[in-house]
């Protein structure tokens, strides 16, 4: 499976053919330095530091469940164990171990603005119908933390049927975005999965 992945407001995609992608080789992994938001593909990696401590309530982490945990603290997200990822200079991208379900964490800066929630989910759909063959849009809805969750499905641009959640928010002057997705497979096929890492996943304040 190969992985690519662009920057912020820019989809990591997943194509099905050979990939670079590493399973977990510790409990927690850290990153590389942080990226402005941009719309070119991101550059590799840079060698990541020794990870700092959470700055968050840790989340339900079991055996069968791997920790990252980005290197400034901006951010940390478990997945399932058999999930393989990839570091992306601006957060992470990781894929099921049968390459039908594939998602990402992003982060930027917001360059000193403030955005509402509806700018927020205006501004990543205009990109990812610039980005995306196609895509459509099914509900959008504010969650209590205040980011906002949008269904939608799509395709890129190797054919491949994306069924996907977005999770957009802005924290102080940084942007998340959270991705997942089904790849040529319903999202409700790993409802499971996808529950157990957006409730683990956890942002700066």
């Amino acid at each position: 499976m190969k992985l690519r992945v662009f920057s912020l407001f820019v989809l990591p995609l997943c194509a099905l053919t050979g990939c670079n992608l590493t399973r977990s080789q510790s409990p927690v992994t850290a990153t590389s330095s942080p990226q402005a938001i941009a719309v070119s593909p991101s550059t590799s990696p840079a060698p990541s530091a020794s990870p700092v401590p959470s700055l968050f309530p840790s989340p339900s982490v079991t055996a069968e469940t791997q920790l990252y945990r980005e290197k400034t603290g901006r951010f940390e997200i478990a997945f399932p164990k058999s999930f393989v990822y990839q570091d992306t200079g601006s957060g992470v991208a990781f894929a099921s171990d049968d390459q039908g379900f594939a998602g990402a964490v992003d982060f930027g800066s917001a360059q000193g603005q403030k955005l509402t929630p509806p700018q927020l989910e205006a501004a990543l759909k205009t990109e990812y119908q610039n980005r995306l063959k196609t895509v459509s849009w099914a509900k959008s809805t504010l969650q209590s933390d205040g980011s906002i969750r949008i269904d939608w499905t799509g395709k890129d641009e190797q054919d491949n049927a994306l069924d996907a959640v977005s999770f957009v928010e802005q924290r102080s002057d940084t942007i998340f975005i959270l991705n997942l997705y089904g790849v040529n497979k319903p999202y409700q096929s790993y409802q499971q999965q996808a529950e157990a890492i957006v409730k683990s996943y956890r942002v700066k304040p």
